[in-house]
């Protein structure tokens, strides 16, 4: 049986996303936004590398997926 995202997942059926799923959108668009806030945090440093990170950390929005982060050992196999 074909678990899909909307459904409960049970531990011992992986999840498969539809065709027309949204999850590799997301992540793109969490990258380009990422790379935008870090071109621009370099920029506000004057290229101060360090300074950006923590201008990056302070204004980077949290990804969509963030909510579902698992730790790697609490991970199904």
């Amino acid at each position: 049986m074909t678990q899909h995202a909307s459904s409960p997942n049970k531990r011992d059926e992986p999840i498969v996303e539809p065709e027309n799923s949204t999850v590799d959108d997301w992540f793109a668009q969490d990258v380009e936004r990422d790379r935008a806030t870090a071109e621009a945090a370099l920029r506000e440093a004057g290229g101060d590398a360090e300074r950006a990170e923590q201008i990056f950390d302070a204004e980077r929005e949290p990804h969509r997926g963030d909510r579902y982060n698992v730790p790697a050992d609490e991970r199904p196999t």
